[in-house]
């Protein structure tokens, strides 16, 4: 399964100091079924590892009240310090594709918009550069060689 809103959500939360049944109401879960929820959800590999990217970027815990349910956007450390800073769209799209607290697919997503802007298409040759090529490849032995290339090229 990919990574969801409701599961990032229930991991921020779940590092916010929630147990969880709460850290599963806040990721809009039902109240009935809540703790069977967040104990499925913490064992989920998705939501695992990114509880492990969060701790290694240095997560910053949030004070969030689990009884009023305050939803807050899920924001990263990189969009809080790119939020104006870049002007240039391929700027930002490096800035995601290079952070490594984002999911997987989203930076995927990133590094293969910003590929043709960063390496070029390489086009065909075209018939001129063909047969010059093909000039370069006759020269270099065989009866029409030059001396030099004959020289060089020796069969052994």
């Amino acid at each position: 399964m990919a990574l969801t809103e409701k599961k990032k959500k229930f991991a921020h939360a779940h590092l916010d100091g929630m147990d969880n049944k709460q850290a599963a109401i806040f990721a809009g879960c039902p109240e009935k079924t809540a703790s069977q929820a967040g104990s499925r959800m913490l064992k989920d590999p998705d939501v695992v590892a990114y509880i492990e990217r969060l701790k290694a970027n240095g997560h910053v815990k949030h004070d969030v009240n689990a009884e009023k349910n305050i939803e807050r956007p899920i924001v990263t450390r990189i969009d809080v310090a790119n939020a104006g800073a870049k002007p240039d769209p391929l700027e930002f799209l490096i800035s995601i594709f290079s952070d490594p607290a984002e999911e997987m697919k989203l930076r995927l997503d990133a590094a293969k918009a910003a590929l043709p802007y960063i390496h070029g298409k390489v086009a065909e040759k075209g018939k001129k550069e063909t047969k010059v090529d093909e000039a370069k490849k006759a020269t270099q032995g065989g009866k029409f060689g030059t001396l030099d290339a004959q020289m060089n090229h020796r069969p052994s």
